[in-house]
């Protein structure tokens, strides 16, 4: 049996999208309603991403037993008092943003209590939009998922020793969708993505607007595949992370003063040399790759 027959997503995009794929395909007897502008679902329907379409978030939460909510961070505060007026009896809401302990406090404000597991699937590109959604994008991926328990709870649940029916439930479509549930509670969530996803964003802005000032510009056409695979986040949205950045500015300034600390030491060393921080760099790298996708599973 499925853990959710009808699939309600709001918002249709990347990720919204990639998540209808995924259903569609791995979860049998699931139906998937998606909740978006019409045109957006044109295309969601002809990507065969959803089952059912919808512009009424009303007429989209009718019977549905999981609700999506697959929006920017910004949009995700605004909609969840709606959404906790018209969630059916005994539905489950989780979110894809970005950001948590906001979103949390919002799920908490509007009484959904343990009806809410926040989610962060750590899949996604600097494409957005229906046209760019993939129903394997989540395959090996982490998705981290915040118990509605708090962080006592995160650990319970990491260890296989409990957690809530909604937690539960949520987890087992994360694994029917191939990603791996990695429990966290909303604040540690956030630290960490400043530094492993927010952080990596704004380096990559920093750069590429360094690497086009008036000095360099006129030799961009010299540029190698480096500066094109570290300039490539530089394209992301500007509006997401926006609101990403803003419900998480604490954490990501610490995160900024964290790398200019290391790009100090690095400037420091250049008359010395700077092997040591090649060397370092070389091991934290190797952890990523042992410890990231198809790495060790994040229970």
């Amino acid at each position: 049996m499925p853990p959710f027959r009808r699939v309600a997503i709001v918002g249709v995009g990347l990720i919204g999208g990639s998540i209808g794929l995924a259903v569609r395909r791995h979860v049998r007897g699931a139906r998937v309603v998606g909740v978006d502008r019409k045109a957006v679902l044109r295309a969601a329907r002809a990507r065969c991403a959803i089952d059912e379409a919808t512009t009424s978030l009303a007429r989209g939460l009718q019977g549905a037993d999981l609700v999506i909510l697959a929006l920017p961070v910004d949009a995700i505060l605004e909609i969840l008092p709606r959404v906790a007026v018209l969630l059916p009896q005994g539905a489950v809401v989780t979110d894809v943003g970005s950001t948590k302990e906001a979103i949390d406090r919002a799920a908490r404000r509007a009484g959904l209590g343990a009806r809410f597991v926040g989610g962060h699937p750590m899949a996604g590109s600097e494409r957005s939009g229906i046209a760019h959604a993939d129903g394997r994008l989540f395959a090996g991926a982490p998705w981290v998922l915040c118990p509605p328990e708090g962080a006592a709870a995160s650990r319970r649940v990491a260890a296989r020793q409990g957690g809530s029916d909604s937690t539960r439930r949520v987890a087992a479509l994360v694994r029917r969708l191939g990603a791996r549930p990695a429990f966290l509670d909303p604040r540690a969530h956030d630290n960490a993505m400043a530094r492993l996803s927010h952080l990596p964003q704004l380096v990559s802005v920093a750069l590429t607007n360094a690497a086009g000032d008036r000095e360099a510009r006129p030799f961009l056409h010299l540029s190698g595949p480096g500066l094109l695979r570290m300039s490539r986040l530089a394209e992301s949205p500007p509006g997401l992370w926006d609101a990403i950045l803003r419900t998480n500015r604490r954490a990501a300034t610490r995160a900024l003063d964290a790398f200019t600390r290391e790009i100090r030491r690095l400037r420091a060393s250049l008359g010395s040399g700077p092997a040591v921080h090649f060397r370092r760099a070389a091991r934290v790298r190797a952890r990523l790759l042992s410890e990231g996708r198809g790495g060790a599973t994040l229970w």
